[in-house]
C-alpha cells in the first residue's frame, strides 16, 4: 500500500512539473516594433493595446516575402491577429522561450514547432485561425490568433 501511495504522488508532482513548465510570470507592457528586410520593401508593424495586438504586414503583393515573428509565451501568442495581402509570400517564424510551443495554421498546411520558421503563399483571402499545435500545459487551448488576407 505504501508503494502504490508513493508512486501515486510521485506521478502527480511529476504531472504539476510537467504542467507548469510552460507557464512564467505574465509581461503586460507595451511594445513597438519595425523591422525591415533589404531584400524587400516589406514594413512590420505591431502595437499592443491592453490584450489585443495586430499585425500589420505591408506588402504591394509583388510576391516579396513578407516575414512575421510570433512570440509564444505565458500561454498567450504576442500576435493576436496578423494581417498580410492575398498572393504574398509569408515567412512565420515561431520563438517558444518558455517551453514547448508550436503554430498550426490548417487553411495553409503550415505546422511550425519549437523555434523554426515555415513559408506559405496567401493565396486566398478571408479570415483564418492559427493555434498551438503542441500540448503544452493547461492554458494550451487559449493559444489562438487570426490570420486575416486581404
Amino acid at each position: 500500500m505504501k508503494k502504490r501511495m508513493g508512486f501515486l504522488f510521485a506521478a502527480v508532482a511529476l504531472m504539476v512539473m510537467m504542467l507548469s513548465a510552460c507557464g512564467s510570470t505574465s509581461n503586460n507592457s507595451s511594445s513597438a516594433t519595425t523591422s525591415s528586410s533589404k531584400k524587400s520593401d516589406t514594413t512590420t508593424q505591431t502595437a499592443k493595446t491592453g490584450n489585443t495586438q495586430k499585425v500589420a504586414a505591408k506588402s504591394a503583393s509583388t510576391g516579396k516575402v513578407v516575414t512575421i515573428k510570433v512570440m509564444a509565451k505565458d500561454f498567450e501568442y504576442d500576435k493576436k491577429v496578423i494581417h498580410v495581402k492575398k498572393g504574398d509570400k509569408v515567412r512565420i517564424t515561431l520563438q517558444s522561450n518558455d517551453g514547448g510551443h508550436g503554430f498550426a495554421l490548417p487553411a495553409f498546411n503550415v505546422n511550425i514547432q519549437g523555434n523554426k520558421s515555415a513559408e506559405f503563399t496567401a493565396n486566398k483571402t478571408g479570415t483564418f485561425e492559427y493555434h498551438c499545435s503542441v500540448v503544452c500545459g493547461a492554458g494550451h487551448s487559449k493559444m489562438t490568433g487570426k490570420l486575416i488576407v486581404d
